[in-house]
């Protein structure tokens, strides 16, 4: 069960949420005895994540220059009862990368659903100095937009990445989340599928998963504070197609496990995107051996 709950404030709560009353009054414009209104459930009544994140019916393999797109517009989302998966608070880059929140839509069933998580780039807080956690619940307010990449280069084939920036509030104190096991050890030769391509893994980005028996290809390579290493997922895939560890999240060069030749049960991590996917595990504590 929960142990904190996030109070709500009738009059305060709808500016934070653009809306037009302040408070709730009686036909007659006195502030007597309101109706009675049912108080929202324990998530929240806003929406979930896979309600507002897109299968992406814009991409468009062959146009690599991303010529184009149809990728929707940016818009107005207020998704509530996400868990906090991993907040990035390394800075690999030396210039300041960091602050992402990866939040995850929380079930009932404790079930993780394909599109239920999402990357919160640069979020501002409500109150100000709202700390958050792993495991905190929270809400968010803000604008969901598919970032097609940078300026200098777009990922290409009208690929994008999903991403809120806005307000968060916090609900309650959940606890860790548990990974969903998106490749088992036992799958046989297309145990890799539901992570191979853009729409497939897609649906999985900003979401903690789990693979099981992974081993590494090749030599780990560091640039510009980068830190990567290939996973071994048979051969014919193409360099993007190939999903990497990587140090997004912690120094997994110097704190994290040796990875020359390494192989693990399993690997834990939040899987992101950028110009190909990764899996960013958030501490030493995210391999198993």
């Amino acid at each position: 069960m929960p142990r904190r709950f996030w109070a709500r404030v009738p009059c305060l709560f709808p500016l934070l949420i653009g809306g037009a009353a302040a408070c709730d009054i009686t036909s007659d414009g006195s502030t007597g005895d309101p109706p009675t209104k049912p108080e929202p459930s324990e998530l929240g009544n806003g929406h979930r994540i896979r309600e507002v994140v897109q299968e992406p019916t814009w991409y468009q393999p062959g146009n690599m220059e991303s010529v184009g797109c149809k990728s929707p517009n940016d818009s107005q989302v207020n998704v509530t009862g996400q868990v906090i998966v991993a907040i990035d608070r390394f800075d690999e880059t030396g210039d300041g990368a960091v602050g992402n929140i990866y939040i995850e839509d929380l079930y009932d069933d404790a079930t993780p659903k394909p599109y239920s998580g999402v990357t919160v780039f640069a979020p501002a807080f409500s109150p100000p100095d709202l700390r958050l956690f792993e495991g905190d619940v929270v809400d968010t307010f803000g604008n969901l937009s598919e970032f097609l990449g940078p300026s200098s280069g777009k990922f290409g084939d009208c690929k994008t990445l999903p991403e809120i920036g806005g307000t968060m509030s916090f609900r309650f104190d959940h606890g860790p989340a548990e990974p969903l096991t998106l490749v088992e050890l036992n799958g046989g030769s297309t145990r890799w599928a539901p992570v191979i391509g853009y729409e497939n893994a897609r649906q999985y980005i900003g979401m903690l998963v789990r693979f099981q028996g992974v081993a590494i290809a090749g030599t780990p390579s560091s640039s510009n504070g980068r830190y990567t290493a290939t996973i071994d997922m048979g051969g014919g895939l193409s360099a993007e197609d190939a999903i990497k560890l990587d140090n997004e999240l912690f120094d997994l060069e110097n704190d994290g496990p040796d990875l020359q030749g390494a192989q693990f049960k399993a690997v834990t991590g939040v899987l992101t995107y950028f110009y190909g996917f990764k899996l960013a595990p958030r501490s030493v504590d995210d391999f198993e051996m």
